[in-house]
């Protein structure tokens, strides 16, 4: 499978770059064994053991009643995902793609945004695909990660119907990021987006994209909501978002939500809805760790159904 992404790609490139370039291994191979040679014994042992370590690979969580992992192929590639069906439920469905943050899984992330309960209740299909070494490549570039997400959606279509003009991504962190790249990318796919405690290193500037909801807290200190370092602050974000092709976005106060301000930007046909929760962490709120409202799940649900 082959997907090719607008040039604007290149604009997600810069969280990724502090990885060790392939060129400096072998200087860095060699520096080690000076380093070794120079030690002591015991200092080397500890310094071999340090160099060895690796963290360990999380361990795989089963997941919920009625949820079941499958596993596909891309570019040759073994992949991952998890898929809970609706009961008894007739003709194509809507689809909602849910992704876990860095280091997670989907079994994590489904206990975390509860989205099978919405599954079960609406009669919608939930999927919450797994990113390799629990993590989505989409800063540098998202076209392996899209070319994953259309394997995935292709997957299901092929086991139960799926409503295709009614497929949506939502995600936390990392997986916000990835969720924001398909609005942005891949229009085509998904249809909407809900982006929960995400950062971002650019606006998306591709017209069309998807309507995006978006879900900050505070006192997130993982991705501060006013950005720093590589990341913009996350309201900028939002109204770039809610700006269409030759217009500007200006915030519209809407009603205040369980203590949350929320603001709309929208203009030639782009919109983004913003919620601010005062003292709120890196969570996703409603979920475990985080205070019951506002409950981001359902209002997500709410946000993708006023979709047409």
């Amino acid at each position: 499978m082959r997907f090719v992404a607008h040039d604007e790609h290149s604009a997600w490139q810069g969280a990724e770059a502090t990885a060790v370039p392939e060129s400096t291994l072998p200087r860095l191979s060699l520096l080690l064994a000076l380093l070794l040679l120079a030690t002591p014994a015991l200092a080397r042992e500890r310094l071999r053991d340090r160099v060895a370590r690796r963290p360990a690979a999380p361990v795989l969580m089963d997941p919920l009643p009625g949820t079941e992992r499958i596993a596909i192929t891309v570019d040759g590639a073994t992949r991952h995902y998890l898929l809970h069906r609706p009961p008894h439920a007739d003709g194509p469905r809507p689809l909602v793609l849910v992704f876990h943050g860095m280091g997670g899984q989907g079994a994590r992330v489904e206990r975390l945004s509860r989205f099978s309960a919405i599954g079960d209740q609406a009669g919608v299909i939930i999927a919450y695909p797994e990113g390799e070494e629990g993590t989505w490549r989409v800063l540098r570039d998202p076209r392996t990660e899209i070319t994953f997400t259309r394997a995935v959606v292709a997957d299901i279509a092929a086991r139960t119907p799926v409503d295709q003009r009614r497929i949506f991504a939502a995600g936390i962190s990392n997986g916000a990021m990835m969720s924001a790249a398909l609005g942005c990318f891949a229009p085509d796919l998904v249809a909407g987006v809900g982006l929960v405690s995400g950062g971002y290193v650019s606006p998306c500037r591709n017209n069309p994209h998807g309507p995006a909801i978006l879900f900050n807290g505070t006192a997130d200190t993982t991705l501060p909501m006013q950005g720093g370092r590589l990341m913009m602050p996350v309201r900028d974000f939002a109204a770039a978002w809610g700006s269409g092709a030759g217009c500007q976005a200006s915030a519209e106060a809407l009603p205040a939500r369980a203590g949350a301000r929320v603001e709309r930007f929208a203009c030639g046909g782009a919109e983004a809805v913003f919620w601010t929760i005062p003292g709120g962490g890196h969570v996703w709120p409603g979920g475990p760790g985080a205070p019951p409202v506002p409950d981001a799940t359902q209002e997500i649900w709410r946000f993708f159904t006023a979709i047409r």
